[in-house]
């Protein structure tokens, strides 16, 4: 078993296949530990860690990755996607494309529109008389989506 996972925000990748295995959050900051769990992968924030969530859920003692199903890992400032996996070639994000995002209607899931940098998403949602609260974003090419209330902060 191994975590993928890509920065939202800065489109760097990377594979964690040792555990218990520790990321840290923005500039040092305490982040999460990854541990193997019996059906996935365990995510534990560290107690001094701010702001850890995963699906826009507040982490309090664990959260677990299923297989194969990614999901979006918050730690402060830092936003990156996860995924669990047992095959090296998963195709999770075989279509991602950074820095593109793509906002959609959260009743509906009509694609609102493709940015180019999510900087640009704030723009959009005012231009077409959106809440956050009314959005899901997602990196182009993934299928996980969170919605824009849970991250409006960071961009």
């Amino acid at each position: 078993m191994r975590v993928e996972w890509i920065h939202c925000l800065r489109g760097r990748r990377g594979v964690i296949s040792a555990f218990p295995a520790e990321m840290l959050a923005e500039k040092g900051a305490p982040g999460v530990t990854f541990r193997l769990a019996e059906t996935g992968i365990k995510i534990y924030p560290d107690f001094r860690a701010r702001n850890v969530s995963v699906n826009g859920k507040t982490v309090l003692s664990s959260a677990l990755l299923e297989p194969d199903v990614p999901a979006f890992l918050r730690m402060g400032k830092n936003l990156l996607v996860v995924c669990a996996t047992n095959k090296p070639d998963s195709p999770w994000a075989k279509y991602y494309r950074f820095p593109l995002w793509t906002i959609f209607e959260a009743d509906s899931f009509d694609a609102v529109a493709t940015v180019r940098s999510p900087r640009e998403i704030p723009e959009i949602v005012k231009r077409e008389r959106l809440s956050p609260d009314e959005c899901l974003v997602a990196p182009y090419g993934l299928t996980a989506t969170i919605p824009l209330s849970c991250i409006s902060d960071i961009f």
